[in-house]
């Protein structure tokens, strides 16, 4: 003790001489640090074991029910009444000396790891402590942290009558909070139910803008207290009345004595809107497009915002790790606490600051980005809903609907509802040794007694954590084995008590996982490996419309009564590439997917970003009893972190998830980080791809003879699979503009590609092209754009994009009746080649899958490996023209929702609730000054003009 004194002394001396010289907080910090870790690196002795001081000798035991015991919301409301009326204090509980920091008060900013407090014990918990923290806390044990606003020194020598004037007024100004533990070990893993409500708190209700629980089992407060040496608590007898010694004391300069103009009252409360962010708590008035409406026609509901469709909450999507060995699938929320964006004191984390004010930067964190991608949001996808619902709409009319609604259900979620599923197949087959057959309406259910409630919250989180980080890319395998095996969803995993990371053993600080979650992560040297995607991005489909399975045409492995084909290729294009590894081992030109859309660089930093990658109370948190040892505890710093950006370019997706959060169900704050840009930044990035990292444009010298222009203009492909690639109704087209100088001005002359404000691609006229919904012509025949080398008319432009037809010939965007490809001219990536990169690996059906269709197989420029196109574009210049004015503009556009594919979707089945959803977002979408104004995404341009 009287070594502990001494230090704390000779530290108070040691920062007052440097703040003295006026050094800057950081140094101060690492001072205030430094010091507490060498003190902490000491031993502790073991609590003696003392009887209760007099002053809570007659405590009365918690009166509370087990939170396990009923329903959340009722647990929470018989809670918050408890702490409104300080029942824990007329109870007689022991409780601190008096108000005491968390950590330093340096330069008007606190540096603790809650607000000052003062913690009352239950009799249980004391029990514990003075019988010397023996074995675990018994259910029922409590501690009421009550929280003031910092520093301590505000509090010193108030009488307890003065304090509890304090709390009165701290009540009145809505400034007045708590954090409680409540131990009861059926909850979860860790074993505490954690709550940090304020005064008159309401009862978490799930309800907009989704704010992050007040209260519940597997909170964000298990990060920093899974590094506690026992149970979860730092909690030690020598900060209590009645008992020897002194609580830790940090630095305070009394800066708080004199605080700027503009600063604001502190809170524990962060990324919820009723805290300070009042304008999240609101959303923003949607329009209808009279244009839109006219276009596609109405829905089948009354168009109201109130009346839509809404997905459950975001605060459903919460699984914990149940008490016990861990054998579950987690939601991402087990996930953010350690590995979500930290802008506070203690960061920045996985977050790059552009400003001092709450939120004011760039989350870069796994949870972060993640949360934002498609991935991200696969389970929450308001397209896939529309079309998976329009696939049943059609199952329904055939004599074996039900059982293939029931199978092809199965293989959709193994993706898009992918923890749900595999969740619910790993419990079925632990019964009765079969696959569980998972439902649509799982995704509905908000009822956590519902025995199918957690494979819908698992399904919703979308292709979440566990999902990469369990997965198994059986190494030993070959190519074809492992795409026979594990396509189109069927992933194998490793233990359910292991994640794999791509950091080594000895490198990383596990046991705060281990002591949260039950789950130890390990090294994994193939997490890197573009194997991890292969799963759900080759995707083999049964063909159900059509004839029945022959030589040329086998039977799908899952559905031995139809014949089957490849509806995505996205591996299967980069295994014929010049960017595989896994064929051409120790290529130097490689880049696995990880590369591309796992960066780890930042447009907002010059160099790679470097960044802890997990966040717990390790060295640089301020001191704190009953840790785990320090050599566990260290968090190091990486310069190689791949960030979780994993994106495409569905700025479209993002956009209605941006405009529409409230019916998707999503919270756009993020806790603790206080960031509201998630989304914007996350569009930021996929257009940061579009026009970077996807294409480029260029137009040879223009040729002009015999009033006639020749414009030849070579698109190439950057990425390394299609582009397109994915689903096959994505599709690409280039606009190209010739104008001519008249009287000073441009004027254009002639056009291929241009669009109206919905995307639909026009003539010189502005009339919508028949191509665009396949009208028929006089002979009967649908009509569309077939891949061209040479372009001479308006109505004739280059669009890539795979068409097919169904049984009966007609156009279709049903994943189920793709009968026969008529078309795929999506452009191809560099080093393509019909034969592939060794046809003992790649062959067959997963070679052809790569393979043009159409007349672009017959394009020698497009086939030649080069990953690209040249067309040529012949157009006869008005006699007025003066050539030597001539110029030409070729652009390539984008558009992940083409419009034959949205009428499709709203036609398919207008009365399904997911059609009328996004029937309405689609409607309701104000893209006006966004990237994908007028429903197309730009990529890249090029302009030329005649040489003089």
């Amino acid at each position: 003790m009287e070594l502990r004194r001494a230090s704390r002394a000779i530290r108070l001396r040691l920062l007052l001489l440097l703040l003295i010289l006026g050094l800057p907080t950081f140094v101060l910090l690492d001072a205030v640090r430094g010091k507490e870790r060498d003190v902490a690196e000491k031993p502790i002795p073991p609590e003696p074991e003392n009887e209760l001081p007099a002053c809570c000798h007659d405590a009365k035991k918690n009166p509370l029910p087990l939170p396990t015991s009923m329903p959340k919301a009722e647990f929470e409301k018989k809670l918050y009444k408890f702490l409104d009326s300080r029942e824990y204090d007329k109870l007689g509980w022991c409780a601190d000396k008096g108000v005491r920091d968390t950590g330093p008060y340096i330069n008007h900013r606190y540096y603790g790891t809650h607000p000052a407090v003062r913690i009352y014990y239950s009799p249980e918990v004391m029990e514990w402590l003075t019988t010397g923290r023996k074995g675990e806390l018994p259910d029922g044990a409590m501690m009421v942290k009550e929280m003031f606003p910092p520093p301590a020194a505000r509090y010193v020598g108030m009488s307890d009558e003065e304090l509890d004037k304090t709390i009165e007024q701290l009540t009145e100004n809505d400034r007045w909070s708590w954090t409680v533990m409540i131990k009861d070990s059926k909850g979860s893993y860790d074993g505490w139910f954690w709550a940090g409500p304020e005064y008159s708190q309401t009862v978490d209700a799930h309800t907009y803008p989704f704010d992050y629980p007040v209260s519940g089992f597997g909170l964000y407060c298990v990060r920093c207290h899974a590094v506690a040496k026992s149970d979860f608590t730092f909690a030690a007898l020598r900060n209590i009345e009645g008992f020897p010694g002194e609580p830790v004391t940090f630095v305070d300069d009394n800066s708080w004595r004199h605080p700027p103009k503009d600063a604001k009252p502190s809170s524990h409360v962060q990324g919820r809107c009723n805290a300070s962010n009042p304008e999240d708590c609101v959303t923003t008035p949607a329009r209808v497009n009279p244009a839109f409406i006219e276009a596609y026609g109405k829905s089948n509901f009354e168009p109201k915002r109130g009346n839509v469709p809404c997905m459950p909450a975001e605060t459903y999507d919460h699984l914990v790790p149940p008490a016990g060995k861990a054998n579950t699938f987690l939601t991402s929320t087990q996930c953010m606490h350690c590995h979500g964006g930290l802008s506070g004191a203690f960061g920045p984390v996985m977050f790059i600051r552009t400003g001092e004010g709450p939120g004011e930067g760039y989350n870069i964190s796994p949870y972060g980005e993640w949360r934002w991608s498609p991935m991200g949001l696969a389970g929450r996808d308001p397209v896939f809903h529309a079309q998976f619902a329009i696939e049943l709409a059609y199952l329904k009319t055939r004599p074996d609907g039900p059982e293939l609604t029931k199978a092809v259900s199965n293989v959709c979620f193994r993706c898009h509802g992918a923890m749900g599923k595999h969740q619910l197949d790993r419990d079925q087959m632990a019964k009765d040794g079969k696959p569980g057959d998972f439902r649509r309406e799982f995704l509905e259910i908000t009822d956590h007694k519902d025995p199918h409630y957690k494979y819908g919250a698992l399904a919703r989180d979308g292709i979440s954590c566990m999902i990469c980080h369990q997965l198994n890319v059986e190494p030993e395998l070959s190519v074809e084995q492992y795409l026979n095996q594990h396509s189109t969803g069927r992933i194998s995993f490793v233990k359910s008590d292991t994640l794999n990371g791509p950091y080594k053993d000895n490198e990383i600080a596990h046991k705060a996982m281990q002591n949260a979650l039950g789950i130890k992560p390990q090294y994994n040297q193939h997490l890197d490996s573009s194997r991890l995607c292969a799963a759900c991005h080759t995707v083999d489909i049964p063909i159900v419309d059509g004839a029945a399975p022959d030589k040329s045409h086998p039977a799908s492995p899952e559905f031995p009564q139809f014949r089957h084909g490849i509806e995505q290729a996205t591996y299967l294009e980069w295994l014929n590439s010049d960017f595989d590894d896994e064929i051409r081992t120790g290529n130097k030109q490689a880049k696995s997917c990880q590369n591309c859309h796992m960066p780890t660089t930042h447009h907002a930093l010059d160099g790679p970003v470097e960044t802890k990658v997990a966040i717990i109370q390790d060295q640089s948190y301020p001191e704190a009893e009953y840790t785990i040892p320090q050599d566990e505890l260290l968090v190091r710093t990486r310069n190689d972190f791949g960030r979780h950006e994993l994106l495409g370019l569905n700025v479209f997706l993002l956009e209605m998830f941006n405009q529409f959060d409230d019916i998707l169900g999503v919270r756009k704050l993020e806790y603790m980080c206080e960031s509201r840009r998630g989304l914007t930044d996350a569009i930021g990035n996929a257009v940061r791809m579009a026009r970077e990292q996807t294409a480029t444009v260029a137009i040879a010298p223009l040729e002009v003879k015999d009033d006639e222009l020749l414009a030849t203009v070579t698109v190439r492909n950057l990425s390394g699979h299609r582009f397109p690639s994915g689903v096959g109704f994505r599709r690409a087209f280039l606009e190209v503009v010739v104008s001519a100088r008249q009287g000073g001005r441009l004027n254009e002359i002639w056009s291929s590609g241009r669009t109206n404000s919905l995307g639909m691609i026009v003539d010189d006229t502005g009339k919508v092209l028949q191509t665009e919904f396949f009208e028929k012509d006089k002979a009967g025949r649908p009509q569309y754009q077939p891949h061209y080398q040479e372009i001479t008319a308006p109505y004739q432009v280059q669009i890539y994009e795979e068409l097919t037809l169904d049984a009966n010939e007609s156009f279709t965007t049903s994943f189920l009746k793709r009968d026969e490809e008529l078309k795929d001219n999506r452009l191809l990536p560099k080093g393509w080649s019909k034969e592939g990169p060794d046809p003992k690996q790649l062959h067959g059906e997963y070679l052809e899958a790569t393979w043009p269709k159409g007349r672009a197989l017959d394009d020698p420029d497009f086939t030649d490996g080069k990953g690209g196109d040249v067309v040529r574009y012949r157009v006869k210049l008005p006699g007025n023209i003066d050539p030597s004015t001539v110029q030409v503009t070729a652009t390539l556009y984008y558009q992940s929702l083409p419009p034959y594919f949205l009428r499709n979707l709203f036609e398919g089945a207008p009365d399904d609730p997911a059609v009328q959803r996004l029937h309405y977002l689609c409607s309701h979408l104000d893209l006006s000054g966004t990237p994908i104004e007028n429903w197309k995404l730009f990529i890249t341009s090029a302009t030329a003009e005649v040489s003089k």
